[in-house]
């Protein structure tokens, strides 16, 4: 598992396609909020920096979609998939070790770019900022499994990564009609984010089983 884990990050490192998503959410929130400001004053941001931070994150989430679905999509549209499953390495360590290399990504730049929109927002409390990281980290368990899933079923990269992005429709509506209440206090977020863990669990072991079987 260990060494498809280190494979895994050296695909990743040495091809800069895979970097260009995790870097437009936060470059289009950024302009998209300049914009307003220069046009409307700063005015018409007041008591919207939470709820921003918390659409970054989620935005974030399924931008590791590209890695999700070059994992199993990527391996048969290069024709290497029967290849990789008649290696000697177990198939559950396969999956599990393309899984571990994939998920730090979106976990990381999701709760950076918070961490870095929080920092430049100091009327931002604690309490929404702790709140919004849950928040992300959520929408990354859930976008992740989900990808996986999606990439175990489908034939090229193009299909899995279109399918999974459908993910941040539901996200801006959740985000959208949720937020204040989402960010009123922690015991949403950690009920949410408890959920997430359990339904990204089921996902996960029902993609291995489906990779085992393959």
């Amino acid at each position: 598992m260990l060494h498809v884990f280190k494979h895994e990050l050296r695909l990743i490192f040495r091809d800069p396609r895979f970097w260009i998503p995790f870097i437009i959410p936060p470059v289009i929130l950024a302009a998209s909020q300049a914009i307003a400001v220069s046009r409307y004053g700063g005015e018409i941001m007041q008591g919207m920096e939470s709820y921003m931070m918390l659409l970054l994150g989620c935005l974030m989430a399924p931008m590791g979609a590209p890695l999700a679905g070059d994992s199993f999509a990527g391996e048969r549209e290069r024709n290497s998939l029967e290849l990789l499953q008649l290696s000697p390495i177990a198939p559950a360590k396969l999956f599990w070790g393309k899984l571990f290399a994939i998920l730090p990504f979106p976990v990381v730049f999701a709760l950076l770019a918070q961490l870095g929109y929080w920092f430049s927002h100091s009327e931002i409390t604690a309490m929404a900022a702790i709140a919004s990281m849950l928040g992300a980290l959520s929408a990354v368990l859930l976008t992740t499994a989900f990808s996986l899933m999606v990439s175990l079923r489908v034939k090229t990269v193009r299909a899995a990564t279109h399918i999974t992005l459908f993910f941040i429709i539901p996200l801006l509506l959740l985000v959208q009609l949720g937020h204040e209440v989402f960010l009123s206090g922690l015991f949403i977020p950690l009920v949410i984010l408890a959920l997430s863990v359990l339904v990204s669990i089921a996902v996960t072991f029902a993609g291995m089983k489906k990779f085992v079987s393959l």
